[in-house]
């Protein structure tokens, strides 16, 4: 029976073995989904065993090991490349492939929200990425595709940024000199960057600038009680639990030949585990 893994840290809380087993179920597939826990320290030491582990036929891989998987492939395609970044690895005759879904889901997360709601991002000139980790970087490809003229990127730091058209780097203390501009602002950073105070200024300056047009927001985190959406109109709120979901469909059709389907139910599921 072919089995896939999503790996990373706290990879227990993850909602993707829910949505293979979801999938599994609506497919009438036989398939194996489950996790795999590993802290920095011992990534190294663990991961050429789980690579060696019988009908492996794929992994996902999360925070923070996007990039340092990259050392362990056998190949990554062009999107992975560009992006520097690989959340999916399938098994081939060649060895371990990897390639991004991250940037597609981001991509169609949006559209179906559009669709089953009332929130439409009809202009897209600039956009405000919080955070240069895995996700941000495949989310920035995705919107260098799909039209966004600016794309302003604000982190504490950066190793290497991109050669990707229209990124404009920053740090985290510049924030509040450029929400006047954004169309949407997108949040890809860690918890823990809810204590940095550029960001609680960022807050308390953002809902009392009455002189600020309220842009979207998306938070990539989709967990629904995070600090960032509840600064924005409820209406212009893009949630990341349909990107979770809209980047896991292409990597089961990838491990297990079907394309899912993405259904109010599945979502109603996930969300209710949320809440719970």
């Amino acid at each position: 029976m072919k089995k896939a893994y999503v790996i990373g840290i706290n990879s227990s809380k993850s909602l993707s073995p829910t949505i293979f087993n979801y999938w599994f179920k609506k497919h009438n597939i036989k398939g194996k989904y489950g996790f795999k826990e590993i802290d920095e320290k011992n990534f190294n030491n663990i991961i050429p065993t789980i690579l060696k582990e019988k009908d492996l036929c794929g992994l996902n891989i999360t925070i923070p090991f996007k990039e340092k998987i990259i050392d362990y492939l056998n190949s990554i395609d062009n999107n992975a490349e560009q992006i520097g970044a690989v959340n999916c690895i399938s098994k081939t005759k060649e060895g371990f492939e990897g390639t991004n879904t991250d940037w597609i889901g981001f991509q169609e997360s949006i559209k179906w929200q559009e669709e089953h709601s009332t929130s439409k991002i009809t202009k897209k000139e600039t956009a405000i990425v919080i955070g240069y980790g895995g996700a941000a970087k495949a989310i920035i490809y995705s919107l260098s595709q799909t039209g966004f003229k600016k794309i302003r990127v604000f982190n504490r730091s950066f190793s290497k940024i991109k050669d990707i058209k229209n990124i404009s780097p920053h740090k985290l203390d510049e924030i509040k000199n450029y929400f006047g501009e954004a169309d949407l602002v997108i949040n890809t950073a860690p918890t823990n960057y809810n204590e940095d105070p550029n960001l609680k200024n960022f807050n308390s300056n953002f809902i009392e600038d009455k002189n600020i047009c309220a842009p979207h927001g998306f938070d990539a985190c989709y967990n629904h009680n995070t600090f960032f959406l509840d600064h924005f109109n409820q209406r212009k709120c893009f949630f990341g639990l349909h990107m979770l979901i809209h980047q896991a469909a292409p990597c089961f059709y990838k491990w297990y030949g079907v394309k899912p389907k993405i259904d109010v139910e599945l979502v109603n599921l996930l969300e209710a585990l949320l809440d719970k």
